[in-house]
């Protein structure tokens, strides 16, 4: 009788214990679809990132927006009349630590702008586009040197950073700190206002990733 009661026992634990196992990979399994989420949006020719977060931007003949860290609950996604995609990290009551990461795939993309903190950030290659405007105001990171642009406006505003690579014309502005670096050897117009830096980047941080670059 001891035998069975303790077999009974040995088999309820082994029970529990694959229960218990299942529930802990349904639960990662569901926590993995609910960060890789594709929100929909309207269409768009132009973002912009406020407090915070990380957008990683790649070439695809049709636009999809997918949220791979983060919440709908705290983040707020919105297409103005203006055909800007505005990403609010906060929208409501929200952990103050958490994190925000998105990936936007596009065909082409006008102007970004990044407002109090975060980092839009292009990979991979694109196809050659006439000009692409970046801004950076209040702190935050703009790396778009693997889209192949020839006319480049590039502004800085009160700290933060851009990286681009024009092909034909820089026109860079920072104002109140900051600093913008380019690679390669096109025209540059520049302006730079109580404080900052304009710079050319060297040849061998040409595709050095951001967190090899000084930081801004």
């Amino acid at each position: 009788m001891q035998y069975n009661y303790n077999l009974r026992a040995v088999v309820r634990t082994f029970q529990l214990l694959a229960i218990s196992k299942l529930s802990a990979i349904i639960l990662v399994v569901a926590a993995l679809v609910a960060a890789q989420t594709v929100v929909p949006v309207a269409q768009f020719r132009s973002i912009e990132l406020h407090d915070g977060g990380h957008v990683t931007l790649r070439h695809g003949p049709t636009q999809t927006v997918t949220l791979l860290k983060g919440s709908t609950d705290c983040g707020q996604f919105t297409v103005s009349d203006g055909g800007w995609l505005v990403i609010d990290k906060y929208k409501g009551r929200c952990p103050r630590k958490y994190e925000l990461e998105i990936e936007i795939i596009t065909p082409y993309i006008a102007e970004i702008l990044v407002a109090d903190g975060g980092r839009i950030q292009s990979r991979g290659s694109f196809p050659r586009q006439a000009d692409i405007k970046t801004v950076v105001r209040n702190g935050g990171t703009i790396d778009v040197r693997t889209i192949v642009t020839d006319r480049v406006t590039a502004s800085v505003e009160e700290g933060g950073g851009i990286f681009v690579m024009p092909q034909t014309v820089l026109f860079a502005s920072v104002v109140s700190g900051g600093q913008i670096t380019y690679w390669g050897d096109a025209r540059l117009e520049s302006s730079v206002r109580h404080g900052g830096a304009i710079t050319k980047g060297t040849a061998d941080k040409t595709d050095k990733p951001l967190s090899e670059l000084s930081p801004p």
